[in-house]
């Protein structure tokens, strides 16, 4: 992948990460609640697209790496690190899921 579309692509997916994390805030922020306690409210689906999105993030992340040719000097670590960021968040809702659905199977 070209340098350029690298960077196109993981700014896209950093924005839609962003967005998604704006949309929980707003969500949990509003306390819009619904009646029933088994239906999914807006911070629940929001709160799943992150979990999913984390496989497109770390692929993205990847992609940047490889384009940009980091090696392995203290500079280039560090920007390894910040590139991975919004995928190690999104890699936390992950976990959290992976935790609820656990602790769901053997409830």
């Amino acid at each position: 992948m070209k340098k350029k579309a690298a960077i196109t692509v993981y700014i896209v997916a950093v924005l839609i990460v962003l967005g998604l994390l704006g949309l929980l805030i707003y969500s949990s922020v509003s306390g819009g609640s619904s009646d029933s306690a088994a239906s999914f409210t807006l911070s629940d689906v929001v709160t799943l697209s992150l979990a999913v999105f984390a496989i497109p993030m770390w692929i993205a992340s990847f992609c940047l790496m490889k384009a940009l040719r980091l090696r392995g000097t203290l500079h280039e670590r560090q920007n390894k690190m910040l590139i991975s960021l919004p995928a190690v968040a999104c890699t936390g809702f992950s976990i959290f899921y992976i935790i609820v659905l656990i602790m769901i199977a053997f409830r």
